[in-house]
């Protein structure tokens, strides 16, 4: 398993929450927890696992695994264009 590390987002509320786990569902991922969640995007691999704190407004996602030959480059390109699909819904 490689490190892909961990980013924060900040200015997350509820509604993003929502809007983001909806987004990832709506794009095949299957979501179980509930703070934190594991996601897995069910393409190439890729797991990851969401942590938001409420009272920061903070949303950290850490790629926790991914086949060997997805980069990073890549899977953080992804969640970013998931993030602003999920800023736009909320």
């Amino acid at each position: 398993m490689r490190n892909y590390g961990m980013r924060t987002f900040n200015n997350i509320n509820k509604s993003r929450v929502d809007a983001i786990l909806k987004a990832l569902r709506d794009h095949g991922a299957l979501a179980t927890g509930n703070n934190p969640w594991i996601v897995d995007t069910r393409h190439h691999g890729v797991l990851l696992q969401g942590t938001w704190n409420d009272e920061t407004s903070e949303l950290s996602i850490t790629v926790i695994d991914a086949d060997w030959y997805v980069s990073q480059t890549k899977i953080w390109e992804n969640i970013e264009s998931l993030m602003q699909i999920a800023h736009e819904a909320a």
